[in-house]
């Protein structure tokens, strides 16, 4: 065990909760063990391979659902949720393929 935790989150719905969960976790937990996009992810890297890097180094998946978690849409009006490509989408599905916890909160 890595001892890594991913905090998943949609910027639109819950980027302040997930920012308060990194916030407490630091208290008990070295920062480099948290992973929280806005803080691992240098601009330029590509998005969608390193989630994928650091969703398999991770013992657990916290997935910050916020009031509008499941109906945040995109540009056309539709669902992000049911879009493949959706990045929220792609953090869980991965955990879950991967045999990773996910806690939601």
């Amino acid at each position: 065990m890595s001892g890594q935790i991913f905090i998943s989150y949609r910027r639109e719905d819950s980027s302040a909760s997930a920012g308060r969960i990194y916030d407490r976790l630091s208290g008990s937990f070295p920062s480099n063990r948290i992973f929280n996009d806005v803080d691992n992810i240098a601009p330029g890297v590509d998005f969608v391979t390193a989630i994928e890097k650091s969703i398999g180094s991770c013992d657990v998946l916290i997935s910050v659902v916020g009031k509008r978690w499941l109906s945040v849409t995109d540009e056309d009006g539709k669902r992000r949720l049911d879009d493949t490509d959706d990045f929220v989408r792609l953090e869980i599905a991965t955990a879950l393929k991967r045999g990773i916890r996910v806690i939601p909160v």
